[in-house]
């Protein structure tokens, strides 16, 4: 009789523990939990908000049409900032939108030859000018998630941007010379920043490695590509060197960039729930 008692005790143990974790997996609709790792860890809120910086690098197109002076331009940057809205459809797919606000670094310069401007040397450059520009964007894009050996985690994305600059002025730029005690002008510019005030869209892919912090939250770290076919910075300019053909073209930037991003998600998780689950599955 004891015995049988004893194997009854032990099989009410085991229901009532098979019970606990059961329940304890019983969350609200918004959590799903990812076990295809060791530790499995809970899946996030739906909607999550990230904030992200990025630093990327883009080229000037400069043309000339006459003359025989080269205006050239040095590798350009852009850094922007914002705040994403991710919306979860499932376990390895997102859609997100944000607001981003953009300022970019622009630059040309011209070497003439020493000759050409006595008293000027060819280094540095005589004709140069560097300046910034601003813009937003609001990015939409999807987000593909891969694993990789059941433990990487990468993400691809795909979407637009739509940028916007009309807030900006138009510049006028010129540089001088002094020759004899007198003033003179050597080149002119003449360059729109607004891109008719109209927004223009962009297209958007890149890749980035996920990491689950301790807290939880997300860091993502990833290259991304910026293809755009607008020009949104325009002008033309003429370099006048006295006694020497007049050498003119045109300048442009589209904003076709390489970047790094780096995001940082808000994941909405409930600690508790988390260190709970954990606590009871080892």
């Amino acid at each position: 009789m004891y015995n049988s008692f004893m194997m009854r005790y032990k099989l009410l143990m085991v229901i009532c523990v098979f019970q606990t974790k059961a329940s304890l997996c019983q969350l609200p609709s918004e959590y799903i939990f990812n076990n295809t790792s060791r530790n499995s860890e809970l899946a996030m809120k739906k909607n999550k908000i990230g904030i992200e910086i990025t630093t990327s690098v883009l080229q000037a197109k400069i043309s000339r049409e006459q003359g025989n002076y080269r205006l050239r331009s040095h590798l350009q940057s852009a850094y922007s900032i914002g705040i994403n809205d991710i919306y979860s459809i499932n376990q390895g797919l997102s859609i997100s939108s944000g607001f981003h606000f953009v300022i970019g670094i622009r630059n040309f310069y011209a070497n003439i030859p020493d000759n050409d401007i006595p008293g000027y040397p060819s280094e540095p450059p005589v004709i140069e000018d560097k300046d910034s520009w601003a813009a937003i964007r609001i990015p939409i894009l999807i987000e593909k998630k891969i694993k990789i050996k059941k433990v990487k985690t990468f993400a691809l994305k795909m979407g637009v941007n739509i940028k916007y600059s009309g807030f900006m002025q138009d510049e006028s730029i010129s540089g001088f010379i002094i020759d004899s005690n007198q003033i003179i002008n050597i080149f002119n510019a003449e360059l729109s920043l607004r891109n008719n005030d109209k927004p223009w869209v962009t297209f958007l892919a890149g890749v980035s490695k996920l990491f689950v912090l301790g807290n939880k939250n997300i860091l993502t770290v990833g290259l991304q590509a910026d293809i755009s076919t607008t020009y949104f910075i325009k002008g033309s300019y003429i370099i006048t060197i006295p006694n020497h053909p007049n050498t003119s073209g045109t300048y442009k930037i589209n904003g076709t960039s390489l970047g790094l991003a780096v995001q940082y998600i808000l994941t909405g998780a409930n600690k508790r729930l988390v260190r709970n689950y954990q606590k009871n599955i080892r």
